[in-house]
């Protein structure tokens, strides 16, 4: 199999669409709370235009190219060292930062390199233009992606994000009002 990993281009809109729909069907799927099925009309003329637009040179999209279809896609930013960076507790706001917005492969061409393809080509990429480290988020109930990043790419976990819903009745204790034991004592 002949896969070209190529920036992405007007044209790659309907392929792009298809593949952002399975990616949502598979998340749907899993956690039909948390994600949702976008919708389809419209989205491959949404894709033309985001495409269609001049990308800023701190910006990185990415296609995985098989026979002439678009079957994975990455997208990922440059993070320029911030001004008040000496003051910071984080160590790497003083220094560029690749952050991977979005990694995604059509279920039929998964396992077979294209993941790890798209990837390394936005490290190189990162790297060549300052990038000291990378960094990405994904679902922690995803039983593909967690594997994927930390056996097969060398990541690891470096922070947890807390989230809470606010439309809801609070159901932790410190919701109810009774008090918070000393090993959940604010920090």
């Amino acid at each position: 199999m002949d896969v070209i990993v190529r920036p992405a281009r007007p044209g790659d809109g309907t392929d792009l669409a298809r593949g952002w729909l399975e990616g949502s069907r598979y998340y749907t799927a899993l956690d039909a709370e948390r994600f949702q099925m976008p919708a389809a009309e419209g989205l491959a003329e949404w894709f033309e235009e985001l495409l269609a637009r001049e990308r800023p040179e701190d910006e990185l999209w990415l296609v995985a190219e098989v026979d002439g279809a678009v079957v994975g896609t990455i997208n990922a930013v440059l993070q320029r060292p911030i001004d008040t960076a000496s003051r910071q507790v984080l160590r790497s706001l003083g220094s560029t930062r690749l952050l991977v917005e979005a990694l995604g492969v059509e279920a039929a061409y998964q396992r077979r390199g294209i993941a790890t393809r798209l990837l390394r080509a936005a490290e190189q990429w990162g790297r060549d233009h300052g990038a000291v480290l990378v960094s990405l988020d994904t679902w922690t109930g995803s039983p593909l992606s967690i594997p994927f990043y930390e056996r097969r790419m060398g990541y690891h976990r470096a922070s947890i994000v807390f989230e809470k819903r606010l439309d809801r009745e609070d159901p932790s204790p410190a919701g109810a009002g009774e008090a918070a034991s000393p090993d959940e004592a604010e920090t």
